[in-house]
């Protein structure tokens, strides 16, 4: 089997899909992938795929590309990790949703069960997953600082701000932040223009800066030095277990997240992780265990196994061309 493999401008979406594409390679796939923005039209004719895969609504993104692919006249697969009517997936480019609804020979995964009516295509359920030999490892040639509370992403839209706002005025100068330089700039003005912070508070929050993270090396890296790991899911995210729960949990971390249907279905609370479902909850758990290293040890790596047996990007794969051999 051949597939095309197409890599989205996006950080994440970038990582889960070569993920992936390692994994089509390991089950004797023969892969070409390439960005989104870096297709050779020619080296793809003549590599001449079975099928092309790639995140959300993948060639839409840029004409050119989508009238290439559809002159290839083979099946598309997409792997939606997004809200398929929100910015995230179509980058505010269009809705393409009835576009996608009207390709002939195509096929979607997605992350979160409750889309799956949103489609007319043929569209089945597949939770993320992660490269977990990458996060296995501690990476000590990387230099990143050892973390009290550790969070890594975009720390914008209104449930991660007024969250995020709540931990800073509640344990100050305790929560680091990873994430682009100007996430974090336009979180710190919308929290002083919605009330979550003060000026001075403010003032306070733009000191858990420290900067972006290149790689899934130095995501790794930085968990492995934190003394916990908070995860927020985004309000796209309606039952769905996000990256960040996996990527925690594979180095071993101890991760405080918030109560989603699959997270819990996938994971004990209490004993994996723990799980928050109000932002007092989670105000209450910081603080009893931010000061009980026994109690973090007794949680603390209880997951790598699950992980590494049921939610890495290799699995995944292995579904994804299931459901193509029978095409």
């Amino acid at each position: 089997m051949k597939i095309l493999v197409i890599s989205p401008a996006s950080i994440v979406g970038e990582m889960i899909i070569k993920g992936i594409a390692k994994g089509f390679e390991a089950f004797g796939a023969e892969v070409l992938l390439y960005d989104i923005r870096k297709i050779d039209f020619e080296k793809v004719r003549d590599f001449y795929p079975d099928f092309v895969f790639g995140m959300d609504y993948m060639h839409f993104l840029q004409d050119d590309v989508e009238q290439f692919i559809n002159s290839l006249g083979i099946p598309c697969v997409h792997y939606f990790i997004d809200d398929p009517n929100s910015t995230f997936s179509h980058g505010g480019k269009e809705d393409f949703l009835g576009k996608l609804n009207n390709q002939p020979n195509t096929i979607v995964f997605c992350w979160d069960a409750q889309y799956l009516s949103d489609f007319k295509v043929p569209a089945h359920y597949l939770s993320t997953g992660i490269d977990f030999e990458l996060y296995k490892q501690d990476y000590p040639e990387i230099e990143v600082s050892a973390s009290k509370i550790l969070f890594a992403g975009r720390p914008l839209t209104d449930r991660r701000e007024s969250i995020i706002a709540k931990v800073v005025k509640n344990f100050p100068e305790m929560l680091d932040i990873y994430c682009f330089e100007s996430h974090f700039e336009q979180s710190a003005k919308n929290m002083l223009e919605k009330g979550y912070l003060s000026e001075k508070e403010v003032e306070e929050y733009k000191k858990c800066y420290k900067g972006f993270l290149p790689d899934e090396k130095h995501l790794a890296a930085a968990y492995h030095r934190a003394d916990m790991i908070l995860n927020i899911t985004l309000e796209q995210g309606f039952s769905s277990m996000n990256s960040r729960v996996l990527e925690a949990l594979a180095t071993g971390s101890f991760l405080i997240s918030d109560y989603v249907e699959d997270t819990a279905k996938y994971f004990e609370d209490g004993k994996d992780l723990i799980l928050y479902k109000n932002v007092d909850e989670l105000i209450d758990f910081i603080a009893k265990y931010i000061s009980n290293p026994s109690g973090i040890a007794q949680i603390k790596g209880k997951a790598v196994e699950k992980i590494e047996q049921n939610h890495t990007l290799l699995s995944r794969a292995e579904i994804i061309l299931g459901a193509l051999s029978k095409i």
